[in-house]
This record gives structure tokens, C-alpha cells and sequence, in this order.
């Protein structure tokens, strides 16, 4: 996904086939906008800073994308496909809910820890850009619902959760994890996994239990 791994395609005869470039290209705008929103925020990126970074000319960009916000649509979705996948791996191997929690957990912070620069274009710029973005957004953040709500079957309490159970623990997530983003502390983002492990596991499970998982997960 980083820019410099993508490279300019080789002059000359490269031998790759017109879909085969225009994908290239495709990847590299999506990481020019990564490179370009770390560098200087979403609102003060321009297509020129796109493209000075991806090495394309506007007349690529414009082939590829009308703005800079399906740009950084096409690059919200790049992340969050990843994250999905690298969750969905980490939770094969578990057979209880509370341990695929923590899994899933685990993964994604660890892959936004590695790369700060998208942790930031996910959970900082994204809620800064314009409506369509922070709409993709609160949508893709809402895509957790249904597996918090498979918590719900671990509740020894005969009283019923609220509806907004769900609501409130993602908020808390999204705050916890997007402030330490923005305090330019992504790299430190898996720090945060016991906390996190206790805000998901607490409603379900009780607090006494919830605190016992989320310490075992400390450093």
C-alpha cells in the first residue's frame, strides 16, 4: 500500500497490458492520497499534491477518479478490505466469542500500528473530509454491530442489555483509538489493547471477568 513500494511503472517497452497499467495507476493515486493526507491533512490536499506523490499526471488522476473524495473513498475502502480480511484470519483459529474479540482486536491495531500514515487516514482525516467520506465512515465503524451483538449469548444476567449497548462501546472505541492516532501516537496503538479488550467484553461478560481477559492481554 506505502507509495514507495509501488514504484513508477519501467519506461519504455514495460510489456503490461492496459488494464494492467491502469490498475498501477490506480494503486499508486490511492497511495499518493495517503502519502499527500498524512503529510498535510485531507482539507489542505490537492489533486496536484495526489499526484506529485503518486507520479501520475492529472489527466491519470481524472481518468481514474472525479475528485479527491472518491479518491480517498476508493483508499477508505483499500484499508477497511484489509482490516476485514486480517480480522477474519485472526478469529479462524478461535472457538469462543470473547477470544475472537480480542483476536479481531488485536489484528487491526496491530495493522494500523504498522501504518500509521492510513491509521490516520482512517480515523482522523476520515471524519474531517466532507459528508459522502464521514458518512463511508460511521457506516464501515457500524460494521462491528453484529459481532459485538453475538455477546449477548455470554450474558449470565437475565436483564437485557440496552439497544444502544453496541452504539456506545464502538464510540468508545473509535474516541480511544482515533485520539491516540491524532496525538501522532499510532505506532503505540497496540498499547491499547487491554482497554479496548475491557470496553468489549465488560457488557457482555460483567466487569470482573472483562478486566481479568483484558489484563492477561498487558504487555
Amino acid at each position: 500500500m506505502a507509495e514507495q513500494e509501488l514504484g513508477p511503472l519501467p519506461a519504455g517497452r514495460h510489456g503490461f497490458s492496459r488494464e494492467q497499467v491502469a490498475h498501477n495507476q490506480r494503486e499508486r493515486l490511492i497511495a499518493g492520497l495517503a502519502t499527500a493526507v498524512a503529510e498535510k491533512g485531507y482539507r489542505a490536499v490537492t489533486i496536484t499534491d495526489i499526484t506529485k506523490a503518486a507520479r501520475v499526471s492529472r489527466r491519470v488522476f481524472y481518468e481514474n477518479f472525479e475528485g479527491k473524495d472518491e479518491c480517498f473513498l476508493a483508499a477508505f475502502e483499500v484499508v477497511v478490505g484489509h482490516i476485514r480480511e486480517l480480522a477474519e484470519e485472526a478469529v479462524a483459529a478461535s472457538e469462543d466469542w470473547p477470544q475472537r474479540a480480542i483476536a479481531a482486536t488485536r489484528a487491526a491495531l496491530a495493522f494500523l500500528a504498522a501504518e500509521p500514515d492510513l491509521a490516520r487516514l482512517c480515523l482522523v482525516e476520515s471524519q474531517a473530509a466532507g459528508p459522502a467520506v464521514s458518512a463511508r465512515f460511521h457506516a464501515a465503524v457500524h460494521e462491528v454491530t453484529p459481532y459485538l451483538q453475538q455477546g449477548r449469548a455470554e450474558r449470565a444476567a437475565e436483564r437485557e442489555l440496552p439497544a444502544t449497548t453496541e452504539d456506545s462501546t464502538i464510540g468508545a472505541l473509535v474516541m480511544l483509538t482515533s485520539r491516540k492516532v491524532a496525538a501522532g501516537e499510532a505506532a503505540q496503538l497496540e498499547d491499547l489493547l487491554p482497554e479496548l479488550v475491557e470496553f468489549i467484553l465488560a457488557p457482555y461478560l460483567g466487569a470482573e471477568q472483562a478486566a481479568r481477559l483484558a489484563h492477561s492481554q498487558a504487555a
